[in-house]
């Protein structure tokens, strides 16, 4: 999809997911690697001829993508590590379209540990910022430095951090400017690093993602699955694999910005005291315009009017920076700028823009890192993409068997629970009835509270803690471990 072209409407690409379909190593088509080195190189696929779903097999073109892939174990302490380039399809030297990744190998068991693929938010901020915060087995301190840490995601799962979009941190290359597009970036990177990476194709796949990457995350899940669907009736495109996605797991999203806006406000002037009277009483006045620009935007999805819509919300005195106060976290005193507040932030981007790191890292030198482009959001929002119902590619995706979890910090006023809770009322499924009617169940012994849905830790689950912001697994690191272990091994919580 070109940067003029309208993103497609949600309801067009729910219409075509059905089944998750069933997968076996009889009905996958096998792709052999004739040429693979761990250092900058292209790497040369070819299709075995196969069956694929009990059709005809068919064999596809031969094909190289570049990579870049550097192993080391004394730039995060604690474990092996990986990270590079992978040129995804379009990729040349001349016009350069390559992926950054940074890959942390569990701890423990990593032949056969699930794989979490973890995403920044923004639209463009790195998802770098996710290992150096708490899920990987190093994390950030003071004087741009890391230290091991206790609580890390990768102790018992294989993490591989993204810079999603092309664009972001140290991706870089042709950008697109829509979150759909953006997922097939994603699902053409997966299927290299699986090639990359072969012990790890059999593994449970889960995506991670917060904030802006409620969007993205909805789209990843819907592009995976069609493509998967393709690939058992015998179709699909040339080099791709089935990916063996699992499960979803979302931190305090935007998603739905029709739910976004209408809840904001409440936490803001009445959960919270983020905003004082006289800032409450102008916002509830601009409210009404900027809920019927995205209803409008909703019902006439063109481009023009999802820009509209929030260029009104955005004008409409809803958002406000208070001084003194920290937006993704009101229970923070800081001087309300995000390096004020966020000085880890700070830290991880000088960590990442040392030479040495660069140079482990396998990064080119003239690359800089920064912690969100404001190139991306500027392409992304001219083309609207911030106003979408993304929660109702969720529909299909349930229906096919994914499981959905969302784990919210209280204290964020940014993408704030309320606006979450309602937009997980409005998915239709087979899980909504059963949703709307549970109550919020106190978590014995933790900070949290849990309305789940389904067996073991659910199918579609809401966790609700207490003393986090919008960064939540900075917030409440342990909590956050014991829901992912809960979460990904399907056992209740108890």
């Amino acid at each position: 999809m070109s940067k003029t072209e309208a993103a497609p409407p949600i309801q067009a690409l729910s219409s075509r997911l059905t089944t998750k379909p069933s997968w076996t190593r009889s009905n996958t088509a096998v792709l052999a690697v004739a040429a693979l080195s761990f250092a900058t190189g292209l790497i040369v696929l070819s299709d075995v001829a196969g069956t694929v779903g009990g059709g005809a097999g068919r064999t596809h073109e031969l094909r190289t993508f570049f990579s870049s892939v550097h192993t080391h174990d004394d730039l995060c302490v604690g474990g092996t590590s990986h990270s590079g380039h992978i040129g995804l399809n379009g990729d040349t030297e001349d016009t350069p379209k390559r992926s950054f990744f940074w890959y942390f190998e569990a701890q423990h068991n990593p032949e056969t540990a699930p794989v979490i693929l973890t995403i920044g938010g923004g639209p463009g901020t790195s998802g770098m910022i996710n290992p150096l915060f708490g899920q990987s087995h190093c994390r950030i301190t003071e004087n741009a430095t890391t230290e091991p840490n206790p609580n890390a995601w990768s102790e018992d799962y294989n993490l591989v951090a993204l810079d999603h979009p092309i664009g972001a941190g140290f991706s870089y290359g042709t950008h697109v400017s829509d979150s759909r597009a953006a997922a097939h970036d994603v699902h053409d990177f997966l299927v290299k690093f699986m090639h990359l990476f072969p012990h790890l194709a059999k593994n449970k796949l889960i995506l991670a993602g917060g904030s802006y990457g409620g969007i993205y995350i909805p789209h990843i899940a819907t592009v995976i699955h069609e493509v998967n669907i393709a690939l058992a009736r015998g179709g699909g495109t040339p080099g791709a694999t089935h990916l063996n996605l699992e499960a979803m797991m979302v931190s305090n999203p935007m998603t739905d910005m029709l739910s976004h806006y209408r809840w904001m406000l409440q936490q803001r002037c009445y959960y919270t005291d983020l905003y004082n009277t006289t800032t409450c009483d102008a916002a509830y006045e601009g409210l009404p315009f900027c809920l019927e620009a995205v209803q409008a935007a909703y019902m006439h999805n063109t481009v023009e009017n999802r820009v509209h819509a929030v260029h009104v919300c955005w004008t409409s005195g809803l958002e406000v920076r208070v001084p003194g106060r920290s937006t993704e976290d009101v229970e923070q005193r800081c001087d309300g700028s995000i390096l004020g507040c966020h000085p880890q932030v700070g830290w991880a981007t000088e960590f990442m823009n040392d030479p040495k790191t660069k140079a482990t890292l396998g990064v080119p030198a003239d690359l800089t890192f920064s912690f969100e482009s404001d190139t991306i959001a500027h392409e992304f929002l001219s083309q609207g993409d911030r106003c979408q119902q993304a929660s109702l590619l969720y529909t299909p995706l349930l229906e096919a068997g994914y499981r959905l979890l969302h784990y919210i910090g209280k204290a964020d006023a940014n993408c704030a629970w309320p606006g979450v809770l309602s937009s997980l009322k409005l998915i239709p499924s087979q899980y909504q009835a059963e949703f709307l009617a549970a109550p919020d169940m106190p978590w014995s012994g933790h900070n949290a509270t849990l309305r789940v849905v389904g067996p073991g830790a659910g199918n579609f689950t809401y966790v609700l803690m207490d003393h986090a912001g919008h960064f939540v697994t900075r917030g409440q690191p342990e909590l956050v471990k014991e829901v992912l272990r809960h979460w990904i091994e399907n056992v209740p919580f108890q």
